[in-house]
């Protein structure tokens, strides 16, 4: 995976939280995230993630908990900073970012 993709979403992220773009919001965020979790190259994993209506769980989870859009297109900075440097601990971040967007 090249980071510099998921840098391209991370700047049309913030893009569209200037401009209060919310379905730019949902759609460089899905963008982004689809990008890792076809860059894994599990099929599985691919059908799965694509079989649960993530464009409109994106925008569920971006009106109900993250009401401001400049905290959600930052929200991805340090996942894409992590693949730019190959940390091994970017699953984790990826992990409590998903979830920090989740109800427990």
């Amino acid at each position: 995976m090249d980071p510099e993709v998921l840098a391209r979403h991370v700047a049309r992220l913030h893009e569209a939280a200037r401009g209060g773009d919310m379905a730019g919001q949902v759609e460089y965020g899905v963008a982004f995230h689809r990008e890792i979790v076809h860059a894994s190259g599990n099929r599985v994993l691919g059908a799965v993630w694509e079989s649960l209506g993530i464009e409109v769980w994106t925008h569920l989870s971006i009106r109900l908990f993250r009401a401001e859009l400049h905290e959600n297109a930052a929200d991805h900075e340090p996942i894409l900073e992590a693949f730019r440097r190959r940390d091994p601990a970017a699953g984790r971040l990826l992990r409590d970012h998903v979830l920090g967007y989740a109800t427990v």
